[in-house]
């Protein structure tokens, strides 16, 4: 017999939620921008890689010098009278002989380029020729994966100076195409075939002469509603979630690794030569042809209102310096920085140098801007609120309009998140920024985090959030999660997925709410998670209760193995194993040096049982975890020594926390050595961490898990009421509605052509990263009239009723 489920809606209980909910946080993480969503093919086109970006970069990184048999050419590197101060390195190139053949440069892009037949390429480059050279005569190319020339054009190099050079390459449309390609009725290459995937950009010179290069770039001319030097389908994908807002640039990004790799808006507009390159905090290149202005353009484009984040005067924390703060006697030239900002985007071109520096660059028009976060998962400290509050008062005191986001640390408990609320409280911030990276377990057992939350307080943003993997129970439960979300839309204001995009390849950070290569877009199925979400905002929710069976009851193994695993360098000694009938195993030491999973080779049966062990503490700012129950399995407990000490159940496969002393970098000395016990029952729900005798973590997890829900909301706008059931169990129910439908009025004619957005799949564990998800969501009519609808096993439903 089919489950069922009967819904009680509260009407008494209704809430005016915010329509700023649903947005989305870009952050240049997984090779995200350069290589991304820059549509730029051309991979340091300005020479300015070194090993600050990558260990094995180098000015030449990217390039092939091209020199047939009998001719000469000679390539190196250059700073001396560049075409920008800024960044100074060009190409040099002295062609002693032809006689074999032109010689010249390649660019392999990134990971190759993808060229389309019947594309129109923008070329353009700083040329010279120099050492009593004449003008220099240069051709560009296109290559083809056979090294077949795709499209070419002749060039000029002008003599002894320095001239920006621009062409425009055509692939002729009835090139064959050499590679698959999906089509689809909106996609924005359509009718232009690939006909590269490793495509490269040559430039070459078929004369004797010394000729200088720079800035080297090279772009499609398909855009997205008309949107410069961005990658069409990247924008396309990001437009079709429908986004109220977009957080920018980060994220770690933001204050990245130390105050000389500090975000500075101001150094990311106008000539992108002028724009100083730097390192990226997750090992790569940053051009920043996609500045703030591009950013804000971005947001124009889909219609999201920008929430650009600066740092908060203070260095990220998490590094091995720990945070340092911009030195008090410049502040106050941060602080101009920081309101210069807000002139750029919303004052007049007329009587404000920022805002006429907007103009210059094409947008004479405010940017509207409503939102600036200051901070991102900052230790909070008395240096941290010094300079926050400096610059929070002057942005209060100069534009009381901005409405200013702050930061409550990296995770929705401990140390920083509860001092960082105590401060927002004490300070008046207005909305705080709160991060959430967690199992699916976690997101169904915390579905009510925000009841309770102080509603004369600061607003809630949950700038960072995801569940721990690609798979449809990951998305299932950030739908449930979301909806509850919703019910406290009227605290929580805003909230964004993160990271939003990620390059395959190239993960920095897994899971990600689109992948993409250089060919093609995949949404996995948090995307459409999202989605289904801003696709039917609403302004006005109500709570409801559910009658029926809607929890998991998992039955943990008795199965007791112990590892370790982490970065950290440390020593595992006197480690005792005692089961609760008695058992007692003395297991051999451990010398870990961070090299992956070590097994003790343990392998009892047990519902509870203690470890004790002394941890003697060698390096590595990461900590060592010690792994006890099912290890192998996807159901067992991790315990944290190091930067912290806490307690983490892993649940279907990924962990969170339920218990620990904090989250903030504190460096702990080489040498230090912890007396460790841990005291597990009921097979792993309970876990208590003592440390030198004192209790210092201990959490129980609830043994029912909340797996279905139902939540109601609706837009006033169009009068769409939204009930929405998530099912994240392998059976069917039927979901009784009667209740709901009398106590909101809804009339029969609606009902009777009411529609189900549903996304489902056989498999909670289908999905995988980098890859499509292999379900989407699917639109149905449906007849509601008898107040009984079926949520399908495996799904997230949306029923709009109009």
């Amino acid at each position: 017999m089919t489950d069922q489920l009967v819904a009680t809606l509260d009407k008494a209980g209704v809430r005016a939620i915010s329509t700023d909910l649903w947005g989305v946080f870009f952050e240049d993480i997984s090779s995200s921008a350069d290589g991304g969503l820059n549509s730029d093919l051309v991979q340091n086109g300005a020479f300015e890689y070194t090993r600050a970006d990558s260990r094995d970069w180098s000015n030449y990184t990217a390039w092939r010098k091209l020199v047939p048999a009998g001719s000469f050419g000679a390539f190196g590197i250059r700073d001396v009278n560049p075409v920008a101060a800024e960044n100074p390195h060009y190409a040099r190139f002295e062609i002693g002989s032809v006689e074999g053949g032109p010689v010249g440069l390649e660019n392999i892009g990134f990971d190759g380029m993808v060229l389309r037949a019947g594309e129109t390429y923008h070329f353009s480059a700083w040329l010279r020729a120099v050492n009593g050279s004449a003008e220099a005569s240069v051709t560009v190319e296109l290559i083809g994966d056979a090294g077949q020339v795709l499209a070419s054009a002749d060039v000029t190099a002008p003599a002894g100076a320095w001239g920006k050079i621009e062409t425009e390459l055509t692939i002729p449309a009835g090139e064959s195409q050499s590679t698959a390609q999906p089509s689809a009725t909106n996609d924005p290459y359509a009718g232009k075939p690939q006909v590269a995937e490793q495509g490269t950009l040559r430039i070459m010179f078929p004369s004797t002469g010394t000729v200088d290069v720079d800035f080297v770039s090279c772009e499609p001319a398909t855009t997205y509603k008309g949107l410069e030097h961005f990658r069409p389908d990247l924008v396309q994908a990001l437009d079709e979630l429908k986004p109220r807002f977009m957080r920018f640039p980060g994220g770690c990004i933001t204050h990245g690794l130390g105050l000389n790799n500090m975000y500075h808006w101001d150094r990311t507009i106008g000539d992108v030569e002028h724009r100083p390159h730097n390192f990226n905090v997750w090992g790569y290149h940053q051009s920043f042809r996609i500045g703030f202005y591009e950013y804000f353009r971005l947001c124009e484009t889909v219609g999201m209102k920008p929430l650009p984040v600066l740092p908060a005067g203070v260095s990220c924390q998490n590094t091995s310096q720990g945070p340092v703060p911009i030195a008090q006697e410049d502040m106050p030239a941060y602080i101009d920085e920081v309101l210069g900002l807000i002139d750029f985007c919303n004052a007049d071109p007329a009587t404000n140098k920022w805002a006429a520096k907007r103009a210059a660059m094409g947008h004479p028009e405010p940017f509207n801007l409503e939102y600036l976060g200051i901070g991102n998962e900052d230790l909070i400290d008395p240096v941290f609120e010094n300079r926050f509050q400096q610059i929070f008062d002057a942005v209060k005191a100069a534009h009381p309009e901005i409405i200013v986001v702050g930061t409550v640390g990296p995770a929705p408990s401990g140390q920083d998140y509860e001092a960082g609320w105590a401060y927002a409280r004490k300070a008046g911030v207005p909305i705080v920024d709160e991060h959430s990276y967690q199992s699916p377990s976690w997101w169904f057992h915390n579905l009510h985090h925000y009841d309770e939350a102080d509603r004369e307080g600061p607003k809630v943003y949950l700038g960072e959030y995801g569940s721990r993997d690609t798979h449809l129970i990951n998305g299932l439960s950030e739908a449930a999660f979301m909806s509850h979300m919703e019910l406290n839309g009227d605290v929580v204001a805003m909230a964004s997925y993160a990271p939003l995009f990620c390059k395959n390849g190239h993960n920095s950070w897994d899971p990600d709410l689109i992948y993409f290569d250089n060919e093609r877009v995949y949404h996995p199925y948090s995307y459409w998670v999202q989605q289904m979400f801003a696709a039917t905002t609403a302004d006005t929710a109500w709570p409801v209760s559910l009658e029926g069976p809607a929890t998991l009851r998992r039955d943990l193994p008795r199965i007791l193995g112990l590892t370790f695993t982490g970065g950290a360098h440390a020593d595992l000694t006197d480690i005792v194993v005692t089961t609760a009938e008695g058992q007692r195993v003395e297991l051999p030491d451990v010398h870990y040096r961070g090299n992956g999973s070590a097994d003790t080779g343990l392998a009892l049966e047990a519902d509870a049982y203690t470890v004790n062990l002394t941890v003697t503490y060698h390096e590595g700012m990461w900590g060592v975890q010690m792994h006890t129950g099912d290890v192998t399995g996807p159901n067992h407990n991790v315990i944290s020594f190091g930067r912290g000490f806490g307690i983490e159940l892993i649940r279907d496969g990924s962990g969170y926390s339920i218990g620990g002393t904090e989250t903030s970098m504190d460096m702990v000395r080489p040498g230090t050595v912890w007396h460790a016990e841990v005291r597990v029952s009921d097979r792993g729900e309970h876990v208590a961490l003592f440390i030198d005798g004192k209790l210092i973590a201990e959490g129980r997890e609830e043994a029912e898990e909340p797996r279905r829900t139902v939540t109601v909301s609706r837009d006033s706008e169009t009068g769409a009421t939204y009930v929405r059931i998530v099912n994240a169990l392998g059976e069917p129910v039927q979901v009784n509605l009667q209740q709901i439908i009398d106590e909101l009025g809804l009339e029969q004619s609606a009902l009777v052509a009411a529609t189900a957005t549903v996304l489902r799949g056989d498999d909670p564990y289908a999905g995988v990263k980098g890859e499509e998800s292999p379900t989407k969501p699917a639109a149905e009519s449906i007849d509601l009239s008898d107040g009984v609808v079926e949520a399908p096993a495996w799904s997230f439903t949306t029923i709009t009723v109009c």
